[in-house]
C-alpha cells in the first residue's frame, strides 16, 4: 500500500493570499532569511506584497531569478550566496515556478559541498550534503509539483545535460499553495505546465513502482487538472485552486512512484532544444501513450473513468485547443546516439510500464521530430 518510505512537506497552506503569510511563518526559525524569487512577478506586484508583510526586525536578502530551467553555473552562484552570508541565513523562502524552485533545492541542498554542482550530474554516487537551514515554498505555476519532492533538476550547458540531485532535505517546511500566483501566467504557461502536470499524473499512476497509495494520489491530481485546465487557461481564475492543488498532489505521488518515458524523452530533447520543459512533455506524450497502449491498458481505463473521458483524447484536445507549437519539427537530430543514452539510463524511463529498446527510442525521436 504504502512506499517503502514516505516523504512529504510538514504543512500545506492552501487559499486565495495564504502566501503573504510565507516571510512571518519562515521569521520563527530566525531573523536572518533568504528570499528566491521570479523575476517576472515583479511585474504583478506579488513580490512587494509578500514582502510588505516581512515581521519588523527580520532581515530577508532578495535573490531574484529570470526564470529559466536553471543552470549548473546558476546553482553554484546561489551556492555562493548561502555559503557566504554573513551572519549565516536561517531559513530559506522561494516563490517561482518549479525551475526557480528548483534552483533554490539545488543550491541549498549542495551549498556545503566541496564540488561544483555539475559533479553530482556527472556522478549520481556522489553523496549530496544536504540543505541545513528550513525551506518555505509556494509554486507560482501549476505544472512540476517540485514543491512537493525531494528533486531539484538541473542543466550543465556545456554537455547540455539535463538530470537531477535527489535529497529528502529539501522537502519544504510549509507549502503556500496560493491561486492567486496563477494571475500572473500567461495562458501558454498554464498551458503548457498544466499538461506536465496531467502527463506526471498519468506517469506515476502508470509507474512500475506506483502503489495503490500512489495511485490514489496520482489519480486525484489528474482528476483535479483534467477538470480545471482548460478553464483556467481561458482565463476562469475560479478553478486555478483546483488546478495549482492537482499538481501539487501529484508532486507527492511522483516523487514517491518516479515518472516514465516522457520525462525520460523530455529532458535530452528540452536541453538541447531550448524548449520549454512542459512543452516538450506535452509533444512526447502522445507517442509515449501510443508506445506503452498494451502494457497499461487497465491503468489508463480506469483514468479515463475518473476524468470523464480518454486521456489520449483529452491530450490531443489540449494540444488543439492551446495550439502549442511543435519546437521540434523539421529540427535536424545531430547526437543521436547520445540522446539515446541518455533517454535509456534516466531514472523516469526506467520506471515506464514498458521497457524500450534503443531502437526504438530512435523510432520514437523519429515520430516527435516529423510531427507538424
Amino acid at each position: 500500500m504504502l512506499p517503502k518510505e514516505f516523504i512529504m512537506p510538514r504543512r500545506t497552506v492552501s487559499g486565495e493570499g495564504c502566501v503573504l503569510q510565507m516571510l512571518a511563518e519562515a521569521s520563527a526559525c530566525g531573523k536572518n532569511g533568504l528570499f528566491v524569487y521570479d523575476k517576472v512577478l515583479e511585474q504583478s506586484g506579488m513580490i512587494a506584497k509578500i514582502l510588505a508583510n516581512t515581521p519588523a526586525g527580520v532581515s530577508v536578502a532578495q535573490y531574484p531569478h529570470a526564470g529559466r530551467e536553471p543552470l549548473t553555473t546558476e546553482i553554484d552562484a546561489l551556492r555562493a550566496v548561502i555559503r557566504n552570508a554573513a551572519p549565516q541565513f536561517q531559513w530559506i523562502a522561494v516563490v517561482g515556478g518549479g525551475s526557480v524552485l528548483d534552483l533554490a533545492k539545488g543550491a541549498a541542498a549542495l551549498a556545503a559541498a566541496e564540488q561544483p554542482a555539475v559533479e553530482f550530474l556527472l556522478n549520481q554516487q556522489l553523496p549530496v550534503p544536504g540543505a541545513r537551514v528550513p525551506m518555505f515554498m509556494a509554486p507560482s505555476t501549476a505544472g512540476t509539483g517540485s514543491e512537493a519532492t525531494v528533486v531539484s533538476v538541473m542543466i550543465d550547458p556545456e554537455r547540455g545535460l539535463k538530470t537531477s540531485i535527489r535529497s529528502a532535505s529539501v522537502i519544504p517546511q510549509a507549502v503556500f499553495l496560493d491561486p492567486a500566483l496563477l494571475a500572473s501566467c500567461p495562458p501558454r504557461v498554464i498551458g503548457a505546465s498544466g499538461l506536465d502536470a496531467f502527463v506526471q499524473a498519468v506517469e506515476s499512476y502508470t509507474s512500475r513502482n506506483a502503489t495503490d497509495f500512489t495511485r490514489l494520489l496520482a489519480g486525484y491530481g489528474a482528476q483535479r487538472v483534467a477538470s480545471s485546465l482548460s478553464a483556467v487557461f481561458h482565463g476562469d481564475m475560479s478553478k486555478a485552486g483546483a488546478l495549482i492543488e492537482g499538481s501539487y498532489i501529484t508532486g507527492v505521488a511522483f516523487s514517491h512512484s518516479r515518472l516514465g518515458l516522457v520525462h525520460g524523452l523530455a529532458h535530452p530533447l528540452g536541453s538541447r532544444w531550448n524548449v520549454p520543459h512542459g512543452l516538450t512533455c506535452a509533444l512526447c506524450f502522445p507517442p509515449v501513450l501510443r508506445f506503452n497502449r498494451e502494457v497499461s491498458k487497465q491503468r489508463m481505463a480506469e483514468l479515463a473513468t475518473m476524468i470523464g473521458g480518454g486521456v489520449e483524447e483529452r491530450v490531443r484536445d489540449w494540444l488543439a485547443d492551446f495550439q502549442l507549437p511543435n519546437a521540434f519539427a523539421g529540427k535536424t537530430i545531430t547526437d543521436r546516439e547520445a540522446i539515446i543514452k541518455e533517454v535509456l539510463a534516466s531514472g523516469s524511463t526506467k520506471a515506464n510500464p514498458r521497457d524500450i529498446t534503443a531502437d526504438e527510442v530512435s523510432v520514437m525521436l523519429d515520430e516527435i521530430f516529423a510531427a507538424q
